[in-house]
């Protein structure tokens, strides 16, 4: 325990040193007092010019479609013509006998002409897009991730430079748990990225229901049972 206490002090030692130390001894030779650097490393560096802030958007947009067909075999094979035509493909398709279901996936600066050709499949029953700024989540994910790397780089140099096991093996340590949240936070950027450059489409496919000769009798019993009772 005593030993384990001693490496953890010495690696809080070991980094402190080394942010500070080349940067003291410059100033001891040269006579002057120069501020030491701050241990992290800023996240994000400056940019290199004016960024729009409409451009610097990152939108991740959906929309869901139901559509009412003639036949819905044909129409579920239209689909996939008309998603290799916008860029797209499918992601996951259910078929039954009077019905089709999809998650389609768009470059989403195509899914709203993507939804106008899939309209031309049948009757459009409902169709509605919605869209999530996550700009700050991606700044926030970014500027977390650049600190770790700069972090992980300078446990990197003091694993090189360590002299005792016990230096080594709590070096080790830190840099295991810091490998383990670059990699975890470099997945969440690439989902959230992707999500973004790609649109989902829910699509609802369903087949026209035709009534027969009882169907349209009782549909207008209905309705005239109703009017008795509902005016307006």
């Amino acid at each position: 325990m005593v030993a384990a206490r001693q490496a953890a002090a010495l690696l809080l030692a070991l980094v402190a040193a080394g942010c500070s130390g080349a940067t003291m001894q410059s100033a001891r030779r040269s006579g002057t007092v120069v501020p030491v650097a701050p241990a992290v490393a800023p996240a994000v560096a400056p940019a290199a010019g004016p960024v729009s802030v409409e451009d610097a958007r990152l939108l991740v947009r959906r929309a869901a479609m139901d559509v009412v067909v003639e036949d819905v075999p044909r129409a579920a094979a239209r689909v996939q013509s008309l998603l290799v035509a916008g860029g797209g493909y499918v992601e996951r398709g259910e078929r039954a006998e009077r019905s089709a279901s999809f998650t389609l996936r768009v470059p989403e600066n195509l899914l709203d002409p993507t939804l106008d050709s899939l309209a031309t499949l049948g009757s459009v029953a409902s169709r509605t897009v919605s869209a999530e700024d996550v700009t700050e989540q991606s700044i926030d994910l970014d500027a977390r991730l650049q600190s770790l790397i700069a972090t992980r780089d300078r446990l990197r140099q003091l694993h090189d430079k360590a002299t005792t096991v016990g230096e080594v093996i709590a070096v080790e340590h830190e840099l295991a748990r810091v490998e383990g949240e670059v990699e975890s936070l470099q997945g969440r950027l690439k989902h959230l990225r992707s999500s973004a450059a790609l649109a989902t489409i829910e699509l609802s496919l369903r087949r026209k229901i035709v009534l027969g000769p009882l169907g349209v009798i009782a549909q207008g019993l209905g309705s005239l049972i109703t009017k008795l009772f509902v005016w307006r």
